[in-house]
């Protein structure tokens, strides 16, 4: 039992993780491995408690990696078996935890002989030890906020209304402050706290949902159009870029929608098609439209022999206006970290090996800005929180999830939308291949998704929104204050 609850705890609060399971679990799923770290008695027994939960609630959040790298990827691209992928995904998950032993550090720090532990002190060390394992999750080549707490929360929309203030940070500090309190409250009266604190939690979320105004669409609201491709993964990887332009030809032709903008998936062609005969004809699509286009393919400068995953800016001449690099590649999928040593993995390269992008700058819509991100970028909250402060009075993502079949990975992937919409206070609107394809308005609320894995097609109101929040303003102030509240706590 003593190596059990921190497995336990793990796999329940992956379990709360968008679409698992229940994310009511999250209120009580961290106690038993807080609990049981507090009662470990030396160094290697915490730092083996550490290992098994972080694995535990990493596979458990990201299973559905499994059949991508063991099944999906192999059959498409054919360049490695899938007994190795399956293999990299347990590697994968190791290299997930590493951020997850600054609680090991920390608590070296604490559970010193010295250490005079009570209650008071034991919920501020776990709160902000597990606060900052966090906040590390943001930073270096191997980032990822998958599995972050406060994801179990997305649809809790009246509890979002402190990340404008705390970032997600404050939703996570609130689900370790009741995990906490049942972890380190006396038996008898623990189920007691829980279901009164758990009570109040879901009493203000109640009320602060239903106090928030309705959607109003102010005047100077942007009309979007929406194009969900869903192309096939076999069919958009082949290597006749002309299939998948017949896949979306029709929709590009008889687009008329009277809208300012239409945006499409990342990746419709995987090849920078700029030299083409099939860019010729995209362009005179566009300029029959009579909008600004968005849509995503690959480019290559052959003068400095670099390749961008990118997001291409039409404006109604079907002139290019801007190319959007992305700047936070996806590790071994589209950039190799540590050569030297992970260059045996390099076979999980999809197409080439990218240039990470070095630019915010916000697209101009007639008198509106907005940005773009690409995919994997909507996980890390300073990529829209630099396009905001650039000026973006609305956020747009491109993804393809194509080489997801499971609806958990792309729930977990929109979720993110809705806590970098509600961060900014900024209209989100994510635009998938396979889907999922929605938009989120500024109070983080999902006001409509097209359904997965269809060819389909919406128009979006936008509203536009000009003000910084507290976050938006002061991220790097809130982070810093974790890191320094966190060691703090583990030292008095």
């Amino acid at each position: 039992m003593n190596y059990l609850l921190p497995i336990i705890s793990g796999v329940l609060t992956g379990l709360a993780m968008p679409g698992n399971l229940f994310s009511f679990l999250i209120w009580f799923s961290v106690a038993p491995f807080i609990y049981s770290f507090s009662k470990s008695k030396g160094t290697l027994e915490r730092l083996l408690k550490i290992f098994l939960y972080s694995y535990s609630l990493m596979t458990t959040t990201l299973w559905w990696e499994i059949p991508v790298l063991s099944k999906n990827i192999p059959e498409v691209l054919n360049t490695f078996p899938g007994y190795l992928g399956l293999l990299s995904f347990f590697l994968l998950v190791f290299i997930l935890t590493l951020p997850y032993y600054i609680i090991w550090f920390l608590g070296e720090l604490y559970f010193r002989k010295s250490r005079v532990v009570n209650f008071k002190s034991l919920l501020l060390f776990s709160t902000f030890s597990y606060a900052a394992a966090e906040m590390l999750k943001e930073f270096g080549d191997f980032a990822f906020t998958g599995g972050n707490l406060s994801d179990a929360l997305y649809q809790h929309i009246g509890l979002l209304q402190i990340v404008p203030f705390t970032g997600t940070i404050g939703l996570t500090i609130l689900i370790l402050i009741v995990n906490s309190v049942i972890a380190f409250t006396p038996e008898r009266e623990r189920i007691k706290y829980a279901i009164v604190l758990i009570g109040v939690i879901y009493l203000i979320n109640f009320t602060i949902t239903e106090k928030l105004p309705l959607k109003v669409m102010n005047k100077n609201a942007v009309k979007v159009s929406v194009f969900q491709t869903n192309v096939p993964q076999e069919v958009k990887y082949s290597d006749n870029t002309w299939n998948s332009y017949v896949e979306i030809s029709n929709y590009l032709q008889e687009n008329n929608d009277k809208t300012d903008l239409l945006i499409l998936p990342e990746a419709v062609f995987i090849k920078d098609i700029r030299d083409s005969d099939i860019f010729k004809i995209i362009q005179e699509a566009i300029k029959i439209s009579n909008k600004n286009w968005i849509m995503g393919f690959p480019t290559v400068d052959y003068k400095k022999r670099k390749f961008y995953n990118s997001a291409i800016y039409f404006n109604k001449n079907g002139e290019i206006e801007k190319i959007y690099n992305k700047t936070k590649l996806v590790p071994f999928a589209e950039v190799l970290p540590y050569e030297s040593i992970f260059k045996m993995f390099s076979f999980f390269k999809l197409v080439n090996y990218y240039t990470p992008g070095t630019d915010y700058s916000v697209l101009k819509l007639n008198d509106n800005k907005f940005s773009v991100q690409i995919c994997f970028e909507t996980y890390f909250p300073s990529i829209s929180r630099k396009f905001v402060k650039n000026g973006a009075e609305f956020l747009v993502a491109i993804s393809n999830d194509g080489w997801f079949n499971n609806k958990t990975a792309l729930i977990q992937h929109f979720s993110k939308g809705v806590f970098r919409a509600i961060e900014n206070r900024r209209t989100f609107i994510q635009v998938s291949n396979t889907g999922i394809t929605g938009i989120i308005d500024k109070y983080g609320r999902i006001i409509e998704t097209l359904p997965i894995k269809t060819y389909a097609n919406q128009n979006f109101y936008v509203p536009i929104e000009k003000k910084e929040t507290l976050y938006t303003k002061y991220a790097d102030v809130i982070i810093v204050l974790i890191f320094i509240l966190s060691i703090l706590f583990s030292l008095i």
